[in-house]
């Protein structure tokens, strides 16, 4: 038979219902649909689980050495891969009266540029002092606007979180201030994503040596160890309880595709008794099959689109491209399934069928 013929045969069937379109898509495309958004969901709160831990400072190492520390070595840091930011700080003695807290002076501390992508994810600031969001609150201000003090007018730069979450505490009411002065620090931090294993021995380089006995030993610490040393995220994805949704759609795909066939076992003797190709067998199957089977495969990725766009920015491609795996293998298994109950079709079979009917 032409192409153009099976084409026609394979419409009529499905026109008419024979090919049992609509349930059969229906049916996959509920499988499909329920895999995805389950192993959607379960990857959606690995990554929330990553992002808490990153923003939460877990991710950050801290390193203190009290006058010790390069500042310049420390900003190189950043730019090691997969470092995402690093700066340096220097506490002082001093503290800020603002006019609207005669009361209760803030802590005062310097620091390098760098060390404003670790508290608010911005590289570049224009101009001013860093102060987090509860004193923000309490002043009353936001970024951009100008507090007055006993130093003068003090430009607000940037508002950063700095959370009572088993951070180390001290920020949470403070100002920084960021310079670029060439002095000696007493920390230097740095923030890297995904951890690197070699992190606090990166930052005991920034440290300066000396000849004093009586120097203290530099102390690295993770800035917040509530939620454990280390993230093990890789780990966590690849023993997630979904991790077989793949196999197990294309499983239920092809039990549908053998089903399809064999359900029409009758038809399908007489059509080879009748004298059709078992070729021209295997093409009209196909097409039915390839029908249901897109439809629900297009079910399928609507869902993966939806899930995906949920899923932060950053994560949209690779949320994606691991979801769209369980559509795909469910069409491919639907078309293995159709094949192999084509291939087990018999003409010889035809009067028990006629008989089992």
């Amino acid at each position: 038979m032409r192409f153009s013929s099976l084409c026609r045969e394979a419409g009529r069937n499905i026109a008419t219902g024979t090919a049992r379109f609509a349930l059969l898509s229906v049916l996959l495309g509920v499988a499909l649909g329920s895999l995805v958004f389950i192993d959607g969901m379960t990857t959606s709160g690995l990554i929330a689980a990553a992002e808490r831990f990153r923003s939460s400072g877990a991710a950050t190492e801290t390193l203190v050495a009290e006058g010790r520390v390069d500042g310049e070595a420390c900003e190189a840091l950043s730019r090691l891969p997969g470092v995402t930011a690093a700066g340096a700080l220097r506490s002082s003695a001093s503290k800020i009266t603002i006019a609207t807290l005669p009361d209760a002076p803030v802590p005062l501390h310097e620091v390098s540029p760098g060390f404003v992508g670790i508290l608010t994810d911005r590289m570049g600031l224009p101009g001013g002092v860093l102060v987090p969001d509860e004193l923000a609150e309490t002043l009353g201000v936001s970024a951009g606007e100008v507090v007055a003090s006993d130093a003068g007018p003090m430009p607000i730069a940037a508002v950063y979180d700095y959370p009572s979450d088993g951070r180390r505490a001290g920020f949470g009411y403070a100002i920084l201030a960021v310079t670029n002065q060439a002095r000696t620090y007493d920390e230097c931090w740095a923030q890297a994503w995904p951890q690197l294993p070699n992190l606090r021995s990166l930052l005991l380089a920034t440290v300066i040596p000396s000849d004093g006995a009586d120097e203290r030993k530099p102390q690295v610490s993770q800035l917040n160890s509530s939620l454990g040393a280390l993230f093990e995220g890789s780990a966590a994805f690849a023993d997630r309880m979904t991790r077989l949704a793949t196999p197990t759609a294309a499983a239920i795909a092809a039990g549908l595709g053998l089903v399809s066939v064999r359900s029409r076992r009758l038809q399908q003797a007489s059509a080879l008794h009748a004298g059709v190709t078992r070729s021209d067998l295997f093409a009209l199957n196909l097409l039915e099959g390839g029908a249901w089977a897109g439809s629900a495969g297009a079910i399928g990725m609507g869902i993966v689109v939806a899930v995906a766009a949920t899923i932060a920015p950053g994560d949209h491609v690779a949320v994606f491209q691991s979801l769209a795996s369980i559509p795909l293998a469910g069409v491919a298994g639907a078309l293995v399934g159709v094949a192999m109950g084509t291939a087990a079709m018999s003409e010889r079979q035809l009067f028990r069928y006629f008989k089992d009917r």
